[in-house]
């Protein structure tokens, strides 16, 4: 219990520092409350009705849901702070080499198609095949599917190219 020793008012509110009255800072009453040596008018009752005098330092019970002042709120006991949970980050696959190779192998098939014939086509696409067989045997340890795929249709459109070109060659030399 703390009262102030200006207006000698006490104080039951642990947080409270200062005195709401005057301002004084609160000195820690160390002694018992049935001490016969305590000024019983240390807070003398605001109220002059017989029937409040005896209740009014009690705290107010408040009609169900509404709003009860902080210093007549129950104390809270709060648990132990715990820091949040990390975002979720979805694990990361490594990527297959080989599926990579066959996309870059099918690109090079179609851009420098003219010059390297189908072969970068038929690379792609045994390149592609053999990684989506790697993918299909294990898929929670290598990626690349989409990579592979892609492979195998750019070297599919690579070696497409060269067969009609080699179909127009001899429908020219047969018919022309």
């Amino acid at each position: 219990m703390k009262y102030c020793p200006q207006c000698k008012r006490q104080f039951t509110e642990a947080w409270l520092s200062f005195c709401s009255d005057d301002g004084t800072q609160l000195i820690e009453d160390l002694s018992p409350p049935l001490d016969p040596n305590w000024d019983p008018k240390i807070r003398e009752p605001r109220v002059a009705t017989a029937s409040e005098e005896e209740t009014q330092w009690l705290p107010r019970q408040p009609a169900a849901g509404g709003w009860i002042a902080p210093d007549e709120r129950p104390p809270l006991a709060p648990g132990a702070w715990q820091p949040p949970p990390p975002p979720y980050t979805p694990p990361k696959q490594p990527s297959q080499g080989l599926a990579l190779g066959s996309l870059i192998t099918g690109i090079v098939g179609v851009v420098a198609g003219g010059c390297l014939g189908p072969i970068p086509g038929i690379v792609a696409v045994v390149l592609g095949m053999s990684a989506l067989s790697q993918i299909k045997k294990s898929p929670h340890e290598v990626g690349g599917k989409s990579f592979a795929t892609a492979g195998i249709i750019l070297g599919g459109i690579n070696i497409a190219f060269f067969v009609l070109l080699i179909i127009w060659f001899i429908l020219a030399a047969v018919f022309g």
